[in-house]
């Protein structure tokens, strides 16, 4: 990929060819766990695989993004790995992941571990505020593993292995530990003060809702300080910021607030709650809702 220097964040492009993502359908196969519509959305296409003792698995994360989730690669990003042909290729918005560190995911021997295999699709860019950056996109196209990362036959079936750092991370940002408490963002409106009969409107309340909710699992944590506690108020943060900038454009610009709702197709692919979270079921709720209305506006649903 060519360095582009009005790009807004490495692996952004403008007005490129873009995929077409899979609809917000749940998505099953014989003897497979069913692929749910908010995970569907963020593939282009998809289908069952079953990896088996000694395969391997990679996952990037840094920031709010975790090292356990649901979502991998076949392959970590090789030595001369750009961190924009990292964020192009797997549609990763700066705002969701830093991509500062590598695990490794190892099938153990005797065992099996069902994923869903398949391409990326493509999403709008954002910048650091989590706002929609016109005419840029994120072209995806590389391949993604998705598994059941919060089961217990996920932690039976495999070790992880941290791998350091990503090729492009400063050794700084490789050395920091998420960790502590963040300071909280705050909300132009509140869900409620929105009307849920008009789609844009219903659909900046869902994602004010889901931030209110991670917020609120985030407290209810025994140890408020941890990594997982910290990760959840920075996406809360995250989502803020993009009601925020949704909010501001509802009356003059809904074509703005259509290209933020295609991007949030995507937010399975970072917001990964798992059932021992305090509120975990409330998140998924929550996320389901975000997902559905930025499928009814980007005639996805």
């Amino acid at each position: 990929m060519e360095l582009n220097a009005s790009a807004p964040f490495p692996g952004a492009q403008e007005n490129p060819m873009l995929l077409i993502g899979l609809p917000d359908r749940d998505i099953t196969a014989t003897g497979y766990f069913t692929l749910l519509g908010k995970q569907a959305v963020t593939f282009a296409k998809a289908s069952p695989i079953t990896l088996t003792g000694g395969d391997k698995l990679y996952r990037v994360y840094g920031g709010p993004a975790r090292p356990k989730g649901g979502f991998w690669a076949p392959e970590p990003p090789k030595a001369n790995t750009t961190q924009g042909e990292w964020r192009s290729t797997n549609a990763v918005e700066p705002s969701w992941n830093d991509g500062t560190h590598v695990v490794e995911l190892t099938v153990n021997a005797g065992h099996a571990l069902q994923c869903w295999m398949g391409e990326i699709e493509s999403q709008p860019a954002r910048n650091n505020v989590d706002k929609v950056i016109p005419d840029w996109w994120l072209v995806g196209g590389g391949t993604q593993y998705f598994a059941q990362f919060w089961t217990a036959g996920f932690s039976d079936a495999v070790t992880l292995t941290p791998q350091g750092g990503t090729p492009w991370a400063d050794p700084r940002a490789v050395a920091a530990v998420a960790s502590g408490p963040v300071t909280a963002v705050t909300c132009d409106a509140q869900a409620g003060d929105l009307n849920p009969d008009q789609p844009e409107q219903a659909h900046v309340g869902a994602v004010i809702a889901l931030a209110n909710v991670l917020r609120a699992s985030a407290g209810a944590m025994q140890d408020s300080a941890s990594e997982d506690a910290a990760a959840l108020s920075m996406a809360a943060n995250n989502l803020i910021q993009s009601a925020n900038a949704m909010l501001a454009d509802l009356d003059r610009d809904t074509e703005a607030v259509k290209r933020a709702a295609r991007s949030d197709l995507g937010l399975a692919r970072h917001i990964e709650p798992e059932p021992a979270m305090p509120m975990a079921d409330a998140i998924d709720a929550a996320l389901e809702r975000v997902v559905h209305s930025a499928a009814v506006l980007s005639n996805r649903a």
